[in-house]
C-alpha cells in the first residue's frame, strides 16, 4: 500500500485491505457485521521519535499503518475486535469479547430494526388503537441503555412519532407529535420483544392506554422555514467574510501550519477531529488533544423512560454522524475542507465528505494602548485559525470548534443545537410535571444533561508534566506585612498521584501543566500552560443508579492519569448497554505516581438543560469555551510582531443610511458617470 504519515486518517483502501483480510480469515461461509473501523495509532514510544526527527528535518522510516476493527459474526452476539497491519498484510490482534461487552449502533441496522417495528402485529395494533395510517409514524430508534444486571442481549428501544398531521410532509417536526407508547427490539433476532406504554401526564407509573390518539397542537411545530407559519424577515443585509490574497494558512496533507502553529489533524470514527503533535513557535505543546466522549442521561424517572442515557461518541461516534459541511452555510469565509472515511456495517468504505472545514476568523482586539500624553494608539486585531465540525446524533445537533490564536491560546468551543428529544403529555393534563417542561400542546421535553470530557495529553516542552491546581487566597492579616488587608497570593498544589479534584470558581481555581525540567528566566518558574476550567454540575443521578455506574468521568471535573496506550475513553471503549467498570475509575485506582512524569489530564464539564419553550421546536445554541493559555511559557507577548490593524489592509466601509434597513434609497452621486 502507498506511503501515508502515521497520524493520518485511515483512508478508504486502508479500511477495504482491513475488511478483505479479516474476511479471509473468517473463511467464505461466515457473514461478518462492521461495526468500526479507523486508524489504530501507533504506540508513543515508537511514534515520539519519529516526530521528533520529522520535525528536526531528520527523519526515520515510518512505523505501519494500523486498522482497527469491530464486528459481529452476523446474526450472533459474537463480537470481536482486531488490528490489521495494512503495510504488511497481516493481523496483530484478534479476540472475541465477553457477551457484557456490545458494540456501537450503525445505520444500517436502525433502519432494519425500524423496519422491523413497523412490520411487527404488536405494534400495527397500537398504531389501529391510535387511529393513524403507518404511513405517518416515524420510528426513533434508541441505544438501548441499561436497567438489569443479566440483560446481555443486544437491544434497541424504539420510540414513536408522527408526521405533522396539517401537512403530512416527510420533513414535518415529528418531534411535536410524540406517540404514547415505545417497543424493544432484539437486535440479533430483529424482533420486537416487548411493547410499553408511556405515561402522559404526572403519574409515576403509567397504565395501558387504550383509548385514541389525543392529537396536541403546538403554537408552532415545524423549523422548516418551507413548512412554518412564520414568513422569513427581510431585515437582514449581507455579511460577507472576504480574503482576496488568500489564507495565511498552510496545509500540506494533513498537517497545518499557521502563525506559529504546526500540527496534524487527524479525524476517526468516534472522536472525529483530534490534534496531534502541536508545536507553538517550533516549542512541544500538546501531543494530542480530543473530545474523548459525551453522556446524555435524561432526568424522568419513570419506566420505560428511565434508560435513556446515551453516549454519543462510544455509542454512535462523532465520525460516522459528521455532517457534510455546506460552504456559506456552515462555515462561512475562505474553506479548507477535510473528509473522512469510515466503514458501514457491510464492510464498504464510506466517504465522510466535508467533516472538518478549516478558515480563519477576525475574533475582534488582540490588544490596545493608547498613549494619553500623545494621543498616540497602536491596535492589533485577533485573528484565529478555527477548525469545527457538526455532528447529529438523532435529535440533537452538537458543533465542536478547535480554535488557535496568535498568542499561543488553544480554546475549544462546545455548541448545542437541534430538537428535545420529547415525551408525550396529555394536552388535557394540567398537572405539574417536575422533570420535564412543556414545550408545546401535548409535547414534554424531559430534563437531561449533556456531559462532556476534553482529554488533554500535553507535552510542555517535553513529555514529562506535573500538574496542579493553583488558587488565589486572601493574605492573612499582618501587621507588617499586610497591615491594610489588601493582599493576596497563589497557592498552587501538585498533583501527586493519579486520581480527581473539583474545580473552584470562587478561589479562581487554574489548572497548571507545567514542566518542571524547564525554567523561564523571566519569571524564575517552570514554563507552564494553564487549562481555564468550565465550573459546571456533574451528574445529577444518583450514586447508585446505572447512569452513574456507567458513566466514569461524569463524577468529577478534573482528573490526572498517568499516560498509558489505548487509554483514551474514560468509560471504556465499550459503552453501548455497558455495566461500568472499566473506565477512567479503574486507572485512577492505580494510584499512579504522576509528578514529573507522562501524564494525561481529562476535564468535564456539562449543559444541565432544563428545557424552555424558547427552545421549540428549534433550539437557540447554547455555548461555552475552555480555553488552554501559556503562562510563563513565553518569555512575552507572542503577538508582538503582529502587524498593527490599519484601514489599508481591513477596507472597513462606514455606514451608509441610505443602505439601512427600511431606508429610502437616494440616487448616488456618481459623478462623470452621470446618467
Amino acid at each position: 500500500m502507498s506511503a501515508h504519515h502515521p497520524l493520518d486518517p485511515a483512508n478508504a483502501a486502508e479500511l477495504e485491505t482491513a475488511v478483505a483480510i479479516l474476511r479471509q480469515a473468517a473463511g467464505p461461509d461466515v457473514k461478518l457485521h462492521f461495526k468500526s473501523g479507523g486508524l489504530e495509532e501507533p504506540p508513543k514510544k515508537v511514534l515520539v521519535p519519529f516526530l521528533q526527527a520529522e520535525r528536526a528535518g531528520k527523519p526515520i522510516p515510518a512505523p505501519n499503518r494500523w486498522i482497527f476493527c469491530m464486528y459481529y459474526i452476523k446474526n450472533t452476539p459474537r463480537l470481536f475486535e482486531a488490528i490489521v497491519d495494512v503495510t504488511d498484510g497481516k493481523i496483530l490482534h484478534h479476540k472475541e469479547l465477553p457477551r457484557e461487552f456490545h458494540a456501537p449502533v450503525d445505520r444500517i441496522e436502525m433502519n432494519e430494526a425500524a423496519q422491523v417495528a413497523l412490520n411487527d402485529p404488536t405494534v400495527k395494533k397500537e398504531i389501529e388503537r391510535l387511529q393513524l395510517g403507518d404511513n405517518v409514524v416515524v420510528v426513533d430508534p434508541w441505544d438501548y441503555g441499561k436497567d438489569d444486571p443479566y440483560e446481555q442481549r443486544r437491544l434497541t428501544q424504539i420510540f414513536f412519532y408522527t408526521r405533522n398531521p396539517k401537512n403530512n410532509s416527510p420533513d414535518s417536526n415529528h418531534y411535536a407529535f410524540p406517540l404514547d407508547f415505545m417497543c424493544i427490539v432484539d437486535l440479533t433476532e430483529m424482533k420486537v420483544i416487548k411493547i410499553a406504554h408511556l405515561p402522559l401526564g404526572a403519574e409515576p407509573v403509567t397504565t395501558k392506554h387504550t383509548g385514541p390518539r389525543k392529537v396536541g397542537n403546538p403554537v408552532e411545530p415545524e423549523y422548516d422555514h418551507k413548512l412554518q407559519s412564520f414568513i422569513p424577515r427581510t431585515t437582514l443585509k449581507p455579511l460577507q467574510v472576504l480574503q482576496p490574497e488568500g489564507t495565511s494558512f498552510k496545509v500540506t496533507g494533513h498537517l497545518v501550519e499557521w502563525e506559529g502553529w504546526r500540527f496534524r489533524l487527524g479525524w476517526n470514527w468516534r472522536e472525529g477531529p483530534v490534534l496531534h503533535d502541536v508545536t507553538f513557535n517550533g516549542r512541544e505543546t500538546f501531543y494530542r488533544l480530543s473530545l474523548s466522549e459525551m453522556f446524555v442521561p435524561y432526568g424522568d424517572p419513570r419506566d420505560p423512560l428511565h434508560r435513556k442515557g446515551a453516549f454519543d461518541l462510544g455509542n454512535v461516534g462523532a465520525g460516522y454522524t459528521a455532517n457534510d459541511l455546506k460552504l456559506g452555510c456552515d462555515c462561512l469565509g475562505v474553506i479548507k475542507y477535510f473528509d473522512g472515511y469510515v466503514v458501514n456495517a457491510l464492510g464498504e468504505s464510506v466517504k465522510k465528505a466535508n467533516a472538518v472545514c478549516m478558515h480563519e476568523v477576525d475574533a475582534g482586539i488582540q490588544w490596545k494602548h493608547t498613549n494619553h500624553r500623545t494621543g498616540k494608539a497602536v491596535v492589533v486585531r485577533k485573528r484565529q485559525l478555527q477548525l469545527q465540525t457538526i455532528i447529529t446524533v438523532a435529535n440533537y445537533e452538537y458543533i465542536f470548534y478547535w480554535i488557535l490564536d496568535q498568542s499561543g491560546e488553544i480554546e475549544f468551543e462546545t455548541r448545542a443545537t437541534g430538537i428535545l428529544s420529547t415525551s408525550p403529555v396529555d394536552p388535557d393534563c394540567t398537572d405539574k410535571i417536575p422533570f420535564g417542561t412543556r414545550v408545546g400542546n401535548g409535547v414534554l421535553a424531559p430534563y437531561h444533561q449533556h456531559i462532556f470530557n476534553l482529554r488533554i495529553d500535553p507535552a510542555i516542552d517535553g513529555h514529562n508534566n506535573t500538574i496542579s491546581y493553583v488558587d488565589s487566597v486572601s493574605m492573612p492579616s499582618d501587621s507588617r506585612l499586610n497591615p491594610y488587608g489588601t493582599g493576596y497570593v497563589t497557592e498552587e498544589t501538585p498533583i501527586k498521584k493519579s486520581g480527581h479534584f473539583k474545580t473552584d470558581p470562587f478561589a479562581n481555581r487554574i489548572v497548571k501543566i507545567s514542566n518542571p525540567s524547564k525554567i523561564n528566566p523571566v519569571s524564575l518558574s517552570p514554563v507552564a500552560y494553564k487549562l481555564v476550567p468550565i465550573s459546571s454540575q456533574n451528574l445529577l443521578a444518583r450514586p447508585d443508579s446505572w447512569h452513574a455506574k456507567r458513566a466514569d468521568f461524569c463524577h468529577a471535573p478534573l482528573w490526572v492519569t498517568k499516560y498509558q496506550d489505548r487509554e483514551l475513553f474514560p468509560s471504556g471503549d465499550y459503552t453501548n448497554q455497558s455495566s461500568g467498570g472499566h473506565g477512567i475509575f479503574s486507572w485512577v485506582a492505580r494510584n499512579d505516581d504522576v509528578e514529573n512524569t507522562d501524564v494525561v489530564l481529562w476535564h468535564s464539564y456539562t449543559f444541565t438543560h432544563n428545557p424552555r419553550p424558547e427552545d421549540f421546536p428549534i433550539m437557540p445554541a447554547e455555548s461555552v469555551r475552555i480555553s488552554l493559555k501559556p503562562v510563563g511559557f513565553n518569555l512575552y507577548n507572542p503577538t508582538m510582531n503582529v502587524p498593527p490593524s490599519n484601514q489599508d489592509f481591513n477596507q472597513s466601509k462606514p455606514y451608509d443610511e441610505t443602505l439601512q434597513v427600511g431606508a429610502d434609497a437616494k440616487p448616488a452621486d456618481v459623478g462623470c458617470c452621470k446618467l
